[in-house]
């Protein structure tokens, strides 16, 4: 890249900075390369975690310039290990020194291959890409990928329990975080199915939540489309409560009861746990039942998801992969476990465990019509631009042309994401990690199967890794 002014300079410094990155480096170059006002946004813990979190992904290679100004440069770069794509932007101040105010970074999509492989050998490289990651610890967990029906190849890397040196395998159970919202959706369609309850139908005809007035503004369809107005009971109360502590769905609820919706529901889309809980808070009304145990009947057990459940994480469990996040500070490397981050017990919103195979059934039955119909399934997994929710459907993501549905599931420690892909036509993949590993995987098979599915447009200050949805 051709230096022609200030803004290019400190991009070229930040991309070499990546490259050699140590933890010490990153240090001085933040301190002699950031303004004052950009290094107070975060710790300097997270600033090295993020730089050397970049390098080993393979720190970034340019592949384009989209946008160059006085002040700003945006790049197209691509990580070289983990292959991931991303819009890069710098910020610069006005005057000298012209540090770096600002770095934005939103996710670009990898382009689509075409190949006269047999399915098998695509199903075996979409395997194969998760093996070479693992290698360079960048992906523990497991891979199932099947086309009509048939499952093609899977693999299992890493380790699921650090302390003990114990391998994941295809019979480890696997936290898939939001990846268990749609078995919420699928119930709450269950109901509907039976006419024990309508889309249309307020929250407030079953609980005054999170007071009386706002449950009857609120429908049914807002919770499920994530268009309700709720936020999310990760807040300053989970922070501060006991983790054994937080077990029933009411449990979850109170974190953050009393808390009035930011918007009036359907007026926009915004991603809500507490929506989804209060849909488990719904079936519990109508059913009588707990959320726990209404979901092995109504949707484990049909489905054939023998190993598929909410655990309480106090308890033995067999076969279950404990989390871990890669950290660095001054001293260097950190691994920690997710033990004491996330929840003890799971909800409506997350936190189901099971093992690929599980999740593999889930998708089958769904398809094949045999938890809830036909007709319901396209309704729940269509978008809903209607009530301004143009990627999401009813617990579902969506693309944009519905080349695919599914949904991705990220927490401290752990991530997921299944895909049904519709174009071309047949193929599911599945993906269960016990690192923040997952979405590298994803985008590979994605682009190894044909797939073409942009990524959002939104730019994102320091987004090294996280969820991933159809979109």
């Amino acid at each position: 890249m051709a230096i022609d002014g200030p803004v290019q300079k400190r991009l070229e410094e930040l991309l070499s900075a990546i490259e050699l990155a140590s933890p010490q480096s990153v240090a001085n170059f933040v301190d002699r390369c950031f303004t004052p006002e950009n290094n107070e946004r975060q710790k300097l813990s997270k600033r090295i975690t993020t730089f050397m979190d970049w390098k080993t992904r393979g720190g970034f290679a340019q592949l384009s310039v989209s946008i160059v100004e006085p002040n700003y440069i945006e790049v197209l770069v691509q990580q070289r290990y983990s292959a991931e794509r991303w819009r890069l932007g710098v910020k610069i101040e006005e005057g000298e020194p012209y540090r770096i105010d600002e770095i934005l970074l939103g996710r670009a999509p990898l382009d689509p291959q075409s190949s006269e492989e047999p399915d098998a050998a695509l199903a075996q490289r979409v395997v194969d890409e998760a093996g070479a990651l693992s290698e360079r610890n960048l992906f523990s967990g497991v891979v199932l990928v099947a086309r009509h029906s048939n499952i093609l190849a899977e693999g299992a890397f890493g380790l699921a329990n650090r302390d003990f040196g114990i391998p994941n395998t295809m019979s480890t159970r696997f936290n898939v975080a939001s990846l268990s919202k749609p078995w919420t959706a699928v119930a709450i369609a269950q109901l509907a199915e039976e006419g024990a309850l309508d889309f249309e139908d307020t929250a407030g005809k079953y609980v005054e939540y999170p007071d009386a007035a706002s449950a009857k503004a609120i429908k049914i369809k807002h919770l499920l489309s994530h268009t309700s107005g709720l936020g999310t009971y990760f807040n300053e109360k989970f922070a501060q409560t006991p983790r054994h502590f937080i077990r029933s769905v009411d449990d979850y609820l109170g974190l953050t009861a009393g808390e009035p919706p930011v918007f009036e529901a359907g007026e926009k889309w915004d991603y809500s746990n507490t929506g989804m809980v209060l849909l488990g808070k719904i079936i519990e009304e109508i059913t009588g039942r707990s959320y726990f145990d209404h979901m092995r009947t109504a949707v484990f057990e049909p489905a054939g998801m023998d190993t598929a459940e909410f655990l309480f994480l106090d308890h033995v469990n067999d076969q279950v992969a404990i989390g871990y996040t890669r950290a660095w500070d001054l001293s260097g490397e950190i691994w920690t476990n997710n033990l004491f981050e996330n929840f003890v017990g799971g909800c409506p919103a997350g936190g189901g465990y099971g093992t690929a195979l599980d999740i593999h059934r889930f998708a089958e039955a769904l398809k094949a019509g045999k938890l809830v119909s036909n007709a319901m399934v396209e309704l729940l997994t269509n978008a809903k631009p209607d009530i301004n929710s143009p990627f999401y459907g009813y617990g579902f993501s969506v693309h944009p042309e519905r080349a695919l549905f599914g949904h991705s599931g990220g927490m401290v420690g752990c991530s997921a994401n299944l895909d049904i892909i519709l174009d071309p036509p047949g193929w599911t993949v599945i993906i269960l990690a016990n690192d923040l590993g997952m979405r590298p995987v994803a985008l590979k098979a994605r682009q190894i199967l044909g797939v073409t599915v942009p990524e959002a447009d939104e730019a994102r200050a320091y987004l090294p890794r996280g969820g991933l949805s159809a979109r």
